[in-house]
This record gives structure tokens, sequence and C-alpha cells, in this order.
């Protein structure tokens, strides 16, 4: 039998939370951000009083000397780096350290929050805490005063009595000596939770994070397999708090709209978003087991791992990191892609193309030192190409890791400029605009509601400033933030309508939704358009329109002649071409930016 990679403990909640306290034991980020409703972790308390099981633990021994205690400094724990790593139960021990200690937790969009559980001492049930509980002279509205009061609990205890009897005398009841005895038992037995024995396993610090992974699988096969993000966000969390607390502070301010902050109207950057960032430009590594492997010390000629090393990797990190997070960096980038037409996160296909093309920009600005316009130009390009073809679709990883390979062989800006247009000119042939586009899998032969095409399509519309159909207003000026007030400014309209294509014996969505059917109206417009034929409704905006007019809008949004007239099908056809050539004039256009 092979060498067992773990060790059976039992804990007491007790000692557990003590070791959070301590820094024995870390809670990093490791799987996602504290998600948990509260009537999850209601139930978690319920289920510990009843005597049931909430689960294993999962430990990681960390291979960082546990006994290096910190000396006193500017906080109170004692371990330098914890001893052992959360791998599976993170959630569990937040919201229970989180309710007996009293403490906020920051939720996924990082607003601080209190999660305050209710008990009732006489009916001896858990509820969310609310206004009712709060109220009610029954309840005890948040347990962690229960938790506080540990130790002067027979105190504690008669003050609840004291209270509870006090209520029911006004209202002409009473608490008999049963109920009294209860109420001490419940919340004696409450107090007794942190006894509550929790079974754990303890997964030794030799233990490769691909072996982990699949323990994590195997023992917790409802929860989502660990990868070598959560892997990278660890050892920084270990290794180097402040580059955490780094990397969350550049998220957090993404969410503030406010001047020096990392918000935008393209993404909210998540902790991820920056290490496959951090990881491309920094380390010329996209695929994350490699950049994993680098940061924890791994010298891949030898095939050890080298403490050395890792301190180096971690010295070149925290100069990396400080450029990723260049908030004055990531607006100029921002700016690339809205000169890409993308001027909205309605138009973001792909977080991937976002993110990665990010990392080329400060591989352009920092290693091969491009002056500001010439990178805006290149990568405005770039990202225009990879998200209109879905570039970073399949194989991300891959495709990042090709062009990083390929770019060791760049050897100043002019190199990089002329490397990423022939990337471009690759994709981007006469062939592509001609054929995959509107007839290719991926292409306007597409009822998907979020392709790349149809994406790229509206960004050409916003880079050629063209007014919006049946509108006076410019394409960009609608999609913008500003515009949208309490009602999204643009709508999705089907030209055909779909009440018209079921009259006419067309009944399945993807038929209906075809991406060749759909141009951007302003709302109000298309509450003024009935279910009716083309032929129908066009009459009165033709009649009101020059044949100049008309054939300057036709053009601009890809409308064949005589298209109200045309069968459903030939219409599709006809239009998905001349959409591609929307896509390609908005390029030629941007290539004179």
């Amino acid at each position: 039998m092979a060498g067992m990679l773990y060790k059976h403990v039992n804990y007491k909640l007790e000692n557990l939370i003590l070791d959070i306290e301590s820094g024995k034991l870390g809670l990093p980020d490791l799987q996602r951000p504290f998600v948990w409703p509260n009537t999850k972790i209601r139930d978690l308390f319920d289920s510990m009083m009843k005597g049931y099981p909430i689960g294993f633990l999962m430990l990681w021994d960390s291979p960082d000397d546990p006994d290096k205690s910190k000396q006193i400094g500017s906080d109170n724990k004692e371990f330098e780096s914890p001893k052992y790593l959360i791998i599976d139960g993170q959630q569990r021990l937040t919201s229970l350290f989180a309710v007996m200690r009293g403490i906020e937790v920051k939720d996924s969009k990082f607003k601080k929050k209190r999660i305050n559980i209710s008990f009732n001492p006489v009916t001896r049930s858990f509820r969310v805490g609310d206004s009712a509980t709060n109220r009610a002279a029954e309840w005890i509205y948040d347990i962690s005063e229960v938790f506080k009061n540990k130790n002067k609990i027979r105190a504690y205890i008669n003050g609840i009595i004291d209270t509870i009897k006090l209520s029911r005398t006004k209202v002409g009841g009473v608490l008999d000596d049963a109920e009294e005895e209860k109420i001490s038992t419940n919340i004696t037995d409450l107090i007794s939770l942190t006894e509550y024995i929790v079974p754990t396993l303890e997964i030794s610090d030799n233990t490769d994070e691909e072996s982990i992974s699949d323990i994590f699988v195997r023992v917790n096969s409802g929860g989502e397999k660990l990868n070598e993000n959560d892997f990278i966000l660890t050892l920084i969390s270990v290794y180097w708090q402040e580059g955490r607390q780094k990397i969350e502070r550049f998220c957090e301010s993404a969410t503030v709209p406010a001047t020096g902050t990392a918000f935008n109207h393209l993404i909210a950057p998540k902790a991820t978003h920056i290490i496959r960032v951090t990881m491309a430009y920094g380390f010329q590594r996209a695929t994350l087991r490699y950049a994993y492997m680098l940061l924890r010390g791994r010298d891949f000629d030898k095939g050890i791992y080298s403490e050395s090393l890792r301190i180096q990797k971690f010295t070149e990190l925290k100069t990396v990191l400080d450029e990723v997070l260049n908030v004055q960096t990531w607006h100029d980038f921002i700016k690339c892609a809205e000169a890409a037409g993308f001027i909205s996160n309605k138009l973001i296909s792909s977080e991937n193309a976002l993110i990665y093309s990010y990392a080329m920009y400060l591989i352009g600005k920092h290693n091969y030192h491009l002056d500001n316009s010439s990178l805006r130009k290149v990568i405005a390009k770039w990202f225009f190409m990879t998200s209109v073809s879905g570039y970073y679709t399949d194989s991300p990883e891959s495709k990042m890791e090709t062009d990083l390979a390929d770019l060791r062989n760049v050897k100043d800006g002019g190199q990089f400029v002329s490397f990423l247009e022939s990337k471009i000119t690759s994709i981007f042939t006469n062939d592509y605009f001609e054929t995959t586009l509107p007839t290719g899998a991926g292409g306007f032969t597409s009822s998907a509601s979020n392709s790349p095409a149809w994406f790229g399509y509206c960004a050409a519309l916003n880079i050629l400033d063209v007014p919006g159909l049946f509108s006076t207003l410019h394409t960009r000026e609608l999609f913008s933030f500003a515009s949208s007030g309490t009602k999204s400014a643009l709508e999705k309209h089907h030209l055909f309508p779909k009440a018209y294509l079921k009259s006419i014996g067309i009944e399945d969505n993807r038929d209906r939704n075809q991406i060749a059917n759909f141009a951007f109206i302003e709302w109000h417009d298309n509450l003024e358009i009935l279910d009716t034929s083309p032929a129908v409704y066009m009459k009165d905006r033709l009649a009101a329109m020059s044949e100049g007019e008309k054939a300057a809008i036709y053009e601009v949004h890809a409308l064949p002649e005589g298209w109200e007239n045309m069968s459903y099908n030939d219409f599709l056809a006809a239009r998905r071409v001349l959409m591609a050539r929307v896509i390609r004039k908005g390029y030629e256009r941007l290539k004179q930016i």
C-alpha cells in the first residue's frame, strides 16, 4: 500500500478558533470569496446543536517553519506564517469564526457585513437575525454575545431569564421553573459548541498541489476543483501577505466609481485576473501550473525546489505586481479597449481577451519601452482582433503560452509591434471576412447572445461613430454608461419580429434569434415597433427618408437594399455578409487612429 498522505485528527472547535487568531491556521481565500448565505450559517449552528456532523476539514501542512514566531509588532498574531492552510472548510470556519467572535467579513463585492444569527433559548431554535428577533425579548439577537460572556455565563443566563420573565409579566404571563431550567440548559449547550469535535484530515507538507486538488474533489465531490490559480494566491498569502492585500485592495477599488480607483465600465477585475496578468507579464507564463512551480522555487533544470530561488521569484513578484496594479497604467490600457469600440461591459464577451491584452500592454510598455501613442494603437488593434475572433476562447492558456514563447525572439519595440500585427493579419485574412464571419462556426450564423462576432459588430459601429438605427444619437453615446439612466438606452430589436416569424411558421427560437436578425435601437423606438412584418412597420419610416438618407442608414447598419420585402432566410444570408463588412471597415478605421 502507498504511504499515507494524511492523518486523521479530531479538533475542538474552540482550538480551531484560537489557532486562526494566533495565525497558526491560515484562512486565505483559497476557494472563493465568502459567499455563504446567512441561512446556511444558521443551519450550520442548528446542525451542531443537534449533534449532527458538519463534514471534514482538510488542512495542508505548510512547508514553512511552523515554530517561527513573530516578534511583538504591528499585529497580534503569534505565527509569522501559518502552519496549516485550509484546503476544504474555509466557508464553514469563516462562518463559525465570524459569528463566535462577532467580527465583520467581506462579501464577494468587498462590502463589510456582520453575520447575525439569533437563538431562542426557550425553543432551542436558530434564525437569521432580523428586526423581529432584535425586538423580541425571547430571542438572543446575536449569539456572539453568548460566546463573549462564556467566562461569566451564569450571570448572563440569569440576565436572559430576568428579561424574558419581565416581558411575560407585562402581558400577564409567567415563566415557570421548568422553562427557566430549559433556558439555562439551552444556553449552556450553545456555549458548549466550542467543545464540538470537528473531524479533520491533515495532509503532509510533501504532498504536491495536484494530489491535494485530487483529494479535495474525491473527499468533497460537491466542491469545485482547486486549480493553480488558487494555489498561487495561497502562496502569496503565506509568503507575502501584503501582496495579497494589495491585490484585494485593487480589486475592491474597481467597485468604487471614484477618481484614483481602478473602476471602469468594462470589467471589475478579480484576484484571479490579476494573477493571470502578473504571471504572463512578469514571468512569461500563461500556464499557471508552471507559474506556480516558479513561485515555489522550482529549478526546472535540476528538477528540485530551492528556497533561495523561491525568495528570488518573490522579490521579482514584488516589482512586477506594483506595475500590474498601477492605476494609471490600468486606465491607460482601458482606453485602448475603448478606442477599439468596446466602451461597455455589455460588449465584453471574453474577459480572457481583456486580461491577456493587458499583459501584452504591460510587456510593450515595460519590456519594449514603446511610447504611449504607438502602444495604444497596436493594443487597440490586438484587443479588437482577439475579441472579434474569440482568439482566447478555446485553450486560452495555450494560446497565450505560444504568444509568450514567440516573444522571446523579439528584440525591440519595433519588432514587438510587427509581431502583434503579423498575428492579427494571420487571423484577419480576406477569407475570414468574406467566408468565416458570414458563414463559419462562431460567426454570424449563431444565435448565441454572447457571440464575439455580434459584440465585434457593435464595437465596429462605435469605431465608425455611426448614428443608432432610427436615432439621431450615435451608438457610442447610446452605449455609454452615463446614458442609461434607470432604463437601458439601447435594446436589441428583432428586425423580423418574433411574433411575425411565428405567424409565418418559424417558431424555433434558434432561428428567430439569429444574430443577423438583431439591431440595437433606442428603447422607446422598440416599444413603438409592432409585431408586424418589416414591410409594414418600415413603410412610414421609409416615407420620411430621402433616398440618400436611406442608403446611408442601410450601409452603416448592414441592411440589404429592399430587405424589408425579402424572405427571412434570404435576408439573413445577405445581412451576414454586410455585417462582416462593417467589422472589416471598423478595423480599417481603427488602423488609421
